[in-house]
């Protein structure tokens, strides 16, 4: 058996994918302004787990100023349907708004400004594929409300949880029947931080 590879993370930094220059203006902004962003190789997963799945109605908790959320409505659309975004700064969501504009995607997207937790039980669902990236202390509360509005079978991601904050979130998601997940501690160059965790679930019937 050979073995490993030399420095790991500068061979595997070569692998980042290929994106836009508007993506990259964004990925510029943020940095700039300190604001954290999955970076394009967690957004490309997103993508291609949406994709794979053929997710047509698509939930993301945290929209930020928009960068996750055109890779998800880039392949929402490509699978002919949608993606819903939740935002608790109305600020940010107008940021979001005009980027997704720039971004050809707008037509796809819908915004909702508030609270992640009262939004999502006035929504009726079910969605196939759910991206998880809101403040890490409400992961936990928020677990059965998402489980609610999932289609069965339906693909949960929830970023960041490497945090201390994701820490009931992380139990709680492994030891629950409701749920089949893996969490991956992993080197995400070009994440918001590059060493964290990830947490892929499949919803049970």
């Amino acid at each position: 058996m050979s073995g490993m590879i030399s420095e790991p993370e500068s061979y595997f930094r070569q692998f980042i994918p290929e994106r836009d220059n508007f993506l990259k203006e964004l990925e510029a902004e943020a940095k700039d302004q300190d604001i954290p962003i999955i970076g394009p190789l967690v957004a490309k997963l997103l993508y291609v787990l949406a994709r794979a799945t053929n997710a047509v109605s698509i939930l993301e908790l945290g929209t930020a100023t928009g960068y996750s959320g055109i890779y998800l409505a880039r392949a929402a659309a490509e699978n002919g349907g949608r993606l819903v975004t939740v935002e608790w700064s109305s600020e940010m969501a107008e940021r979001a708004r005009k980027n997704f504009q720039k971004a050809g995607v707008l037509d796809v997207v819908d915004i909702m400004i508030g609270d992640a937790q009262a939004i999502i039980e006035t929504l009726e669902g079910p969605f196939d594929f759910v991206f998880l990236d809101i403040d890490k202390e409400f992961y936990v509360r928020i677990l059965p409300c998402l489980y609610d509005v999932m289609k069965k079978r339906g693909l949960l991601v929830a970023d960041n949880v490497g945090f201390k904050d994701a820490d009931a979130f992380n139990h709680a998601i492994a030891g629950s029947r409701q749920w089949k997940c893996v969490n991956l501690f992993a080197f995400l160059p070009g994440h918001s931080p590059e060493k964290d965790g990830l947490c892929i679930a499949l919803a049970q019937d």
